[in-house]
């Protein structure tokens, strides 16, 4: 199961570099994870699920991103309506 929050600004990106977004019209949830840092790049690592409630999350995609480059995915998908949740509860 999802617990699900409003963050108290919208715009603000994960502090940490990892964030849970979920997108309820299209059953998705995503998650941005920092990868182990190269000696020059910091990559994160950006997982789709399918979600339907009660059932458990599906992998969909993966992918990798420089840390930059996720800074803006983040921001792109908030303003295509997606927003922040908790991570899920095992």
């Amino acid at each position: 199961m999802w617990k699900q929050t409003e963050s108290s600004s919208k715009g603000a990106n994960p502090q940490d570099g990892e964030g849970w977004l979920v997108n309820d019209q299209q059953g998705l949830v995503c998650e941005f994870s920092v990868d182990d840092p190269s000696i020059q790049d910091s990559w994160t690592t950006i997982r789709t699920f399918r979600w339907r409630k009660p059932d458990y999350p599906i992998p969909q995609s993966r992918r990798r991103l420089l840390r930059d480059g996720a800074i803006e995915e983040w921001k792109r998908m908030q303003a295509a309506g997606w927003r922040r949740c908790f991570p899920p509860v095992r």
